[in-house]
């Protein structure tokens, strides 16, 4: 090839991953337009018959099997608009792996500038979501932990900053520069993470930092087995700690002040704010006093389709009173409004960011623990996502077990089949796997699970330039995918592509 035309693949090539990665976090269509640009670069080379053999063709032919079966798996599909959003959707997989690996061009000069870009491109993001929540909370709204994220899904934010703050940190230790930016980014992250709630943003920060602190130990095996297992022992005992429901206590009264019966169920172990949730329970004394208060029925739902008598009993609770008459009576008309509202908690405005999160992982634990209803705790919510893919995957018959139900019926299979085990979840809630490699055995079948499986072996190779970079990149997409249906976004597929292919780049310089 000509130097010109080498040059002029090589730089729209490079404009491509620059508008692509600057878009990620801001906008689908930009990175949609970044991602066409780097198919232009690929047809502009291939015209000048100028196309490379692949530096990893285990890569470049697992993700290009992998795309081209999820295009047979129409064949089967039920759904065929859903199968054509889904490959719509699952591009990059073929574009950008195909681009990297076929065109010639330089990721020591790029690679730098482009991962500049990328981190400065997620910081400004989430300066600006921050900026918009706290605007919104000054002007008297109240935001759900994910409305602080209003370009992207603030699960796949958090991966993306942490992703930033583990090529930051290590770049710091290594290079012994950039220290005080990457503490700077490092704490507009934690904002950012906090505010939104997201515990898989909080479990990729903490794994980024460890990884990228390890650099210190890189030389010594030992030592960094036995500070990864020491950390890893506190921060589970540490969580087991924080998120085991309270004892019961030793007395409780038989009646209430009015003369009825309370009943305590001391064998559950829900909590709120503390305080028991199944004692002191005088619901027929209840009803009555909240009748005369509300128009809203004790039997009935509240204003966000729960049952009211359970928002009312947990808001009770995380007062510290019992859920009797008098208890009732005593109530101000906040807090009545709030309790018709959906409020479950009279203390939850003190506690925002992680703090509110943990306590709604503590609800959610104690929940679990008494066999309650998992509809709305995301992480409990999770074990059902996941045995209902595994009936799914095991119980239609061996084809489908190797085939998936095709490449658009996931979203149907699972409501058939959530219809089929009588979930106990609310409609609203019944949603996908979220978990990425089951996700590719239940729409794509077993094949496309190996495929999926090929890819990560093969992407473990790491250009040794960016060997640590590309390690960590590689770990992120790997663990998330178990707690994420990654691949099945625009944004979690553009980002999962770049993290394995962007660092494999040569084969000879295998670390």
């Amino acid at each position: 090839m000509g130097s010109n035309a080498a040059s002029i693949s090589e730089k729209i090539l490079v404009a491509g991953l620059l508008i692509t990665l600057a878009s990620l976090p801001w906008s689908p269509f930009g990175t949609s337009c970044g991602t066409g640009i780097i198919a232009l670069a690929w047809v502009v080379t291939a015209v000048n018959r100028s196309l490379i053999t692949p530096t990893n063709k285990l890569l470049t032919g697992a993700m290009a099997g992998l795309y081209v079966w999820h295009v047979v798996g129409l064949l089967w599909t039920d759904n065929l608009s859903e199968g054509l959003m889904t490959l719509k959707i699952k591009l990059p997989i073929l574009i950008v792996t195909t681009a990297l690996m076929t065109i010639r061009w330089d990721p020591n000069k790029w690679l730098p500038r482009i991962l500049s870009v990328f981190v400065f491109s997620i910081s400004a993001s989430a300066i600006a979501g921050l900026v918009w929540g706290w605007w919104q909370i000054s002007a008297g709204q109240t935001l759900h932990p994910s409305e602080w994220s209003p370009f992207i899904s603030h699960i796949r934010m958090g991966i993306l900053l942490s992703l930033g703050w583990g090529g930051l940190l290590i770049y710091s230790i290594t290079k012994h520069r950039l220290i005080a930016p990457a503490i700077l980014y490092a704490v507009i992250a934690l904002l950012y993470i906090w505010q939104t709630q997201s515990v898989t943003g909080c479990l990729m920060f903490i794994f980024a930092t460890f990884f990228g602190m390890m650099q210190y130990l890189k030389h010594s095996l030992r030592w960094v087995i036995v500070a990864g297992s020491a950390i890893s022992f506190v921060g589970i005992i540490l969580l087991v700690q924080t998120l085991r429901p309270s004892p019961q206590p030793a007395q409780l009264p038989t009646h209430t002040e009015w003369g009825a019966p309370y009943t305590h169920h001391q064998d559950r172990f829900l909590d709120e704010n503390g305080y028991k949730v199944w004692n002191f329970l005088a619901w027929d004394e209840a009803r009555i006093a909240w009748n005369k208060r509300s128009d809203f029925v004790f039997d009935g739902p509240d204003n966000m389709g729960h049952p009211l008598k359970i928002t009312l009993t947990r808001y009770l609770t995380s007062l510290n009173l019992p859920k009797d008459g008098l208890a009732i009576q005593g109530l101000t008309e906040e807090d009545i409004r709030a309790i018709e509202q959906g409020t479950p908690s009279a203390v939850e405005h003190l506690k925002s960011g992680m703090n509110r999160r943990l306590d709604v992982l503590r609800y959610e634990v104690g929940n679990w623990m008494d066999d309650g209803n998992p509809s709305g705790n995301s992480v409990t919510q999770r074990w059902v996502y996941l045995k209902t893919g595994l009936h799914i995957a095991l119980n239609n018959g061996i084809v489908h077990s190797l085939l998936g139900v095709g490449t658009g019926d996931l979203p149907d299979a699972y409501q058939h089949a959530y219809i089929e085990l009588d979930t106990p979840l609310n409609p609203q809630f019944r949603k996908r796997t979220h978990n990425q490699y089951l996700a590719w055995w239940v729409a794509s079948g077993f094949i496309a699970l190996i495929l999926w499986i090929i890819v990560l072996i093969a992407s473990w190779k790491r250009d040794s330039e960016w060997l640590s970079l590309g390690r960590l990149a590689w770990w992120m997409v790997v663990v998330s995918c178990f707690a994420e249906d990654t691949l099945e976004t625009q944004a979690g597929v553009t980002f999962a592509v770049f993290a394995l292919v962007l660092f494999s780049r040569n084969d000879s310089k295998e670390s």
